[in-house]
């Protein structure tokens, strides 16, 4: 049963081929080829606003605080006078804030004041502390030289004195023993005064060897402890001295450095203080919001040929927070000059030329046509690919014409007499860049042809070469 729904299948839509070519064969247009005018036109649809020397918009761009909070403000479309409020902000947390910083700087500046005080006076002395320390060191090595070149050596040349006086001391009484010995043996007699003076003599030459023992003690102790004793400690101290000398040559500056550090970030702190004490009185001032002009007040902006309303009508309402660098509102002068705006996409930019002028109709009014003068706003397009263009009337702002009034613009943008022309859906492009249309026969089937085309305006094309009045083309 499959198989035969498969074969009876392929006959059937071959048949239906066939007949949808015969139905497009039969729906298939004509057209015949006259020599006429051909023009370019650029139709668009304009919005008059006003002209960006007559914008004077509304918002604020605060350096430090965001809470702008809406009171009470003017409605869309009120009249004001230059000076005059435009809106009502809560100022009242801001106000507290300018109060309580301005009392906290002059504390900040006492503390500032104290602190350069203080550096002052450390910088003095930081610097007899330097001077004092290498005094101190110089000192020390000129003792530690006197002591290795005068006192060490004399000390022991004392020592050596010492033991040599009390060895000759000790030779003059033994000297004096042996004579006094020899002169009263050879008297024969020894009285007892003699006898006395001989034990006297004999304990002072008992006293000399003692002493002459004593000092060579002392001369010894100084030579083998003392003296090293002295040349270690010496040492020690100059090593100790040295490194305090060198660290006090480093540590000093680098405490001087430090204060002075210390007091540079209080100064920075200072500037950065009064700066913000400056930055939030310049932003209480800015929530004045006063019109710069006589004019009108209009919620939103106009910006790239357009007007912007919407995202300012959710701000401004009592309660709301005004976003930083939103224009919310914005003053148009009462007399100000008009303009109408439009966009341009690709094929209408590449045939613009402003130096043409153009011819407004005003949707209140299609009736009347009014000549404008065309500029060109962007020389780039947008995000949109669209390119912004501004025309102005010659005669001046137009009667009944509102900021949002719309209105349609056409510009003849090339104009040339006997021209043939086809319709666009008529040519075929073909891979090597050539274009062909099918030209029907008196007989027999239609004859590709190739042609040469020039510009295209609107649905109709320009046919340089390859066509002749009179012809019939074929058209889908």
């Amino acid at each position: 049963m499959n198989n035969f729904r498969n074969k009876t299948l392929i006959p059937t839509m071959a048949g239906a081929l066939a007949f949808a070519t015969i139905t497009i064969q039969l729906q298939a247009g004509e057209y015949t080829l006259k020599a006429d005018k051909f023009e370019q036109v650029i139709q668009v649809q304009a919005v008059a606003l006003p002209a960006k020397e007559a914008r004077f918009p509304i918002s604020i761009k605060p350096e430090v605080w965001s809470a702008v909070k809406i009171e009470k403000f003017l409605s869309h479309g009120s009249p004001v006078k230059k000076g005059e409020k435009l809106l009502w902000i809560d100022t009242e947390a801001l106000d507290k804030k300018i109060e309580d910083f301005t009392r906290e700087r002059v504390k900040q500046r006492l503390v500032l004041e104290k602190a350069e005080l203080e550096l002052k006076s450390f910088r003095a002395a930081n610097a007899e502390s330097l001077a004092k320390a290498k005094l101190e060191y110089e000192r020390f090595v000129q003792d530690y030289d006197y002591y290795k070149k005068v006192t060490k050596p004399q000390e022991a040349s004392d020592q050596e004195y010492q033991v040599k006086r009390a060895k000759d001391y000790l030779a003059y009484t033994q000297e004096e023993l042996d004579q006094l010995l020899k002169m009263y043996e050879e008297d024969g007699l020894t009285e007892e005064t003699e006898e006395i003076i001989i034990q006297r003599t004999k304990h002072g030459l008992t006293g000399s060897k003692r002493k002459l023992a004593k000092t060579e003690r002392e001369a010894n102790y100084g030579k083998n402890i003392v003296t090293p004793r002295n040349d270690a400690d010496w040492k020690i101290s100059a090593a100790i001295r040295k490194r305090n000398w060198e660290l006090a040559q480093k540590n000093l500056p680098l405490e001087l450095k430090i204060k002075e550090l210390d007091a540079a970030k209080l100064r920075l702190d200072d500037e950065k203080s009064e700066k913000q004490l400056n930055d939030l009185k310049a932003d209480r001032a800015l929530m004045e919001f006063k019109s710069p002009v006589d004019g009108v007040v209009y919620f939103g902006e106009f910006k790239d040929g357009k007007w912007r309303a919407e995202n300012a009508a959710k701000v401004v309402r009592k309660g709301g927070d005004i976003p930083a660098r939103m224009t919310i509102m914005t003053v148009v002068p009462t007399d100000a000059k008009l303009r109408f705006n439009a966009f341009l996409n690709e094929k209408q930019k590449l045939i613009f030329n402003p130096e043409q002028t153009g011819n407004l109709r005003l949707n209140s009014n299609p009736w009347k046509s009014t000549v404008v003068d065309a500029e060109l706003v962007s020389q780039h397009p947008g995000l949109s690919h669209q390119w912004q263009v501004s025309f102005t009337p010659k005669e001046g702002n137009l009667n009944g014409v509102l900021i949002g009034s719309k209105a349609n613009v056409s510009i003849v943008t090339s104009s040339t007499d006997n021209v043939l022309s086809i319709p666009a859906n008529a040519v075929k492009s073909h891979p090597d860049g050539s274009y062909s249309v099918r030209v029907k026969m008196a007989e027999g089937d239609p004859k590709v042809t190739k042609v040469e085309l020039g510009k295209q305006a609107g649905d109709k094309v320009e046919v340089l070469n390859g066509l002749e009045n009179g012809q019939v083309i074929l058209t889908p």
